[in-house]
């Protein structure tokens, strides 16, 4: 992939897509999915690594395939991809919105929105637990882990992953021996 359709790839999902990170790491799964230039378990691994970092989940995803094609040209350029037009969008309606957003036909827009992000993360969701067990039962533990302690015990989200990254950390190591 050049570095100008890295930027066309990340521009063009940033600039229609509303809901966040979630939703644009749904609408690029898709798009990689059509392309299919990445191997599965390795976007798999690039969607895990782009929401355990801290900062925007669109910027993190955007850095890591331009830097899997492209290197740090690559992160660069889908990185500005991502970014320009959510700044764009604010930027230039965020005043007709204000003033118009109790109009039906404002909020009616924005309820849709809302519909279409939401069905977006439930198919983020289904496919990464369908990538992340491929094959092996064990990779379920952590997510049914993770829900379970958060929901139940409300112990922090950090401590959990700190937890559970050494718990894979160790399993890995345990089964290559």
């Amino acid at each position: 992939m050049s570095l100008l359709e890295l930027f066309l790839f990340f521009f063009k999902i940033s600039a229609v897509t509303f809901g966040g990170g979630i939703v644009i790491l749904g609408m690029v799964q898709l798009e990689e999915e059509k392309r299919r230039d990445i191997a599965p378990e390795v976007f798999a691994d690039m969607v895990s690594l782009a929401a355990s970092m801290p900062g925007p989940i669109a910027v993190s995803i955007a850095w890591l395939m331009g830097r899997h094609y492209r290197g740090l040209a690559g992160s660069l350029t889908a990185v500005a991809g991502a970014i320009l037009p959510p700044f764009l969008i604010i930027l230039m309606p965020s005043p007709f919105i204000i003033k118009y957003s109790d109009v039906p036909a404002v909020m009616g827009f924005f309820r849709g929105v809302l519909a279409g992000t939401s069905a977006i993360i439930v198919l983020v969701i289904i496919d990464n637990v369908k990538n992340a067990l491929l094959g092996k039962w064990w990779n379920l533990v952590p997510y049914l882990m993770v829900i379970s302690l958060i929901g139940v015990f409300d112990l922090h989200p950090l401590l959990i992953m700190v937890v559970v990254i050494a718990m894979q950390f160790v399993h890995e190591r345990v089964t290559a021996r």
